[in-house]
């Protein structure tokens, strides 16, 4: 997809940089559709991340934000202060080697998707 956007001049929209909750320090609420392994792998990576000083979230956004195809990043904001957070997140890049040792935590599970929608949308 990021590819093909690329060589049409077409800006990609992330609508989960947090993958709905996955790369979040509370995890992904119980309804979420991804299975155990996906979640085992975010959880891990939340982990390693506090481990190291860090943050799964910002690190997550970080990413998000500077990806080279994304045009924008949607991100959902309660408070005032989770805005002004977010905004301090364009400042600077992830952190290059956090950024290593996660992506290598979640290699096993790396671009695993799930259906969703409309099951008649599935085809």
């Amino acid at each position: 997809m990021t590819e093909f956007a690329r060589e049409h001049g077409i800006g990609l929209i992330n609508a989960s940089g947090l993958c709905m909750g996955l790369l979040t320090e509370q995890g992904p609420p119980d309804w979420h559709p991804a299975p155990p392994e996906v979640r085992e792998a975010g959880r891990k990576a939340a982990v390693f991340c506090r481990e190291q000083g860090g943050d799964i979230s910002e690190l997550a956004l970080r990413f998000a934000l500077r990806h080279p195809f994304v045009s924008s990043t949607l991100i959902g904001i309660a408070t005032r202060r989770q805005a002004e957070t977010s905004l301090k997140l364009l400042q600077d890049g992830p952190d290059r080697a956090l950024l290593a040792e996660v992506e290598t935590i979640l290699a096993p599970v790396f671009n695993y998707s799930w259906p969703s929608g409309r099951p008649e949308n599935q085809e």
